[in-house]
């Protein structure tokens, strides 16, 4: 029996009983639908968690005073004073060391503080950070009003769009006054607005920067009494030289820091860290919707083996007249093949669809990736085919005779 002969017999079959080929092919569409769109939104998950961060920085490293503790999935660090070693202290002369290290361009040192800020008698708590001007260049290019700091300025501050721009019942301008207080010893100066920064992305360990108030470090100590740098922002010549450049950093403070804890953390380990997370969440969504493969499978091996009853007697004359008992069973095989590359397509469309309207909804991008609909069909061809090998080998083994006397 030759392909061409199985493929226009299967065809006939499927049109002879349209209403019996639609409902077996349901429970195939909704199964492959359902696989490709938790798969796509598992990846328009990570899509728009990955836009809140910003870009993914990947030639940049932060070190941290404290002890980096190793967890599944991560990293995290502690300023516990119960540690093995007591917290780095970081100082100028580590920005000086750095700027030396291998495989380092780039070294901003940050002062983290929080502080009540009040500005037209209204207060908000807000986190502000200590900074050097000159080598904050990408800060510098994001001015949207006013002027960036400078080296010289010390009671002047720079903010970031969310502070100027909502947080106040009253927008902040340049030149504006506001007066920033340590809530822990009561210490307040005022500081006069020379910039406001544009809204932008963050990056995923520098932080939201629309919501950070930037003074010199030598403003900082209007409020504050921190003398050593909370955390260094280090830049690599490259992606691809950023765990060098980081064992190089370890390397260097080890030197200065012997007996104290620190820990150096590059942007690749986050989002190391974040794939793996969303790709257990992708997977686990495409396997509970791959349930519904199992019981459309289970629907059509009853329907193939309700066909092979309904058509005792048509397969008593195939062979009668010559067909082989492998020619009966690639004919019901192909039948449940095609059925499931026909649903799949289907069901990819439907996706395609749900997915299309979810993206519009949540305004985040859900492009169906090839992996995903290789996935899906895959799955639905395999089901179909595995749930039609039993009743083509029921078939297959009819004895003609037996099969001619059937009414």
């Amino acid at each position: 029996m030759r392909a061409v002969d199985i493929l226009e017999y299967a065809f006939s079959d499927f049109s002879n009983n349209k209403f019996k080929t639609m409902m077996s092919s349901l429970g195939i569409i909704i199964g492959v639908m359902a696989i490709v769109v938790m798969l796509t939104l598992g990846d328009g998950l990570y899509s728009g968690v990955s836009k809140q961060f910003g870009d993914l920085d990947l030639d940049q490293m932060l070190v941290i005073p404290g002890s980096l503790q190793s967890q599944s999935g991560g990293v995290s660090y502690t300023y516990s004073q119960a540690s093995e070693k007591p917290p780095a202290k970081f100082t100028d002369r580590d920005i000086s060391l750095l700027m030396s290290t291998p495989g380092v361009v780039e070294v901003n040192a940050r002062i983290m503080e929080s502080g009540v800020v009040t500005y037209n008698e209204e207060n908000r708590s807000l986190s502000i950070q200590g900074i050097h001007a000159a080598s904050e260049a990408r800060l510098a290019r994001d001015i949207d009003k006013g002027r960036f700091l400078s080296s010289t300025d010390t009671y002047s501050v720079v903010l970031g769009s969310k502070v100027a721009n909502g947080t106040f019942t009253k927008l902040i301008r340049p030149g504006s006054l506001i007066t920033i207080t340590n809530p822990m010893n009561g210490r307040s100066h005022q500081y006069t607005v020379v910039g406001i920064l544009k809204e932008s992305n963050g990056s995923i360990i520098s932080g939201d920067p629309n919501t950070n108030i930037y003074m010199t470090t030598d403003g900082i100590k209007g409020f504050s009494s921190a003398s050593t740098y909370s955390m260094i922002y280090v830049r690599a010549s490259s992606p691809e030289a950023a765990q060098q450049t980081a064992d190089n950093v370890e390397e260097a403070l080890g030197r200065l820091h012997r007996n104290e804890g620190y820990g150096v953390i590059t942007v690749k380990s986050f989002s190391d860290a974040i794939n793996a997370i969303f790709d257990y969440i992708k997977y686990i969504l495409g396997g509970i919707a791959a349930i519904s493969l199992v019981v459309g499978g289970i629907g059509i091996l009853n329907v193939m083996m309700l066909t092979v009853k309904e058509r005792t007697k048509e397969i008593g004359l195939m062979k009668a007249v010559g067909a082989t008992t492998a020619d009966v069973r690639m004919l019901f095989l192909s039948e449940s093949a095609m059925l499931g590359i026909a649903s799949g397509l289907i069901g990819l469309v439907i996706a395609w669809l749900i997915a299309l309207v979810i993206g519009s909804l949540a305004g985040m991008p859900m492009p169906l990736t090839l992996d995903n609909v290789l996935i899906g069909l895959g799955f639905g061809f395999v089901t179909t085919t595995v749930a039609g090998v039993y009743p083509a080998n029921q078939a297959a083994t009819l004895d003609p005779i037996e099969a001619l006397r059937t009414e």
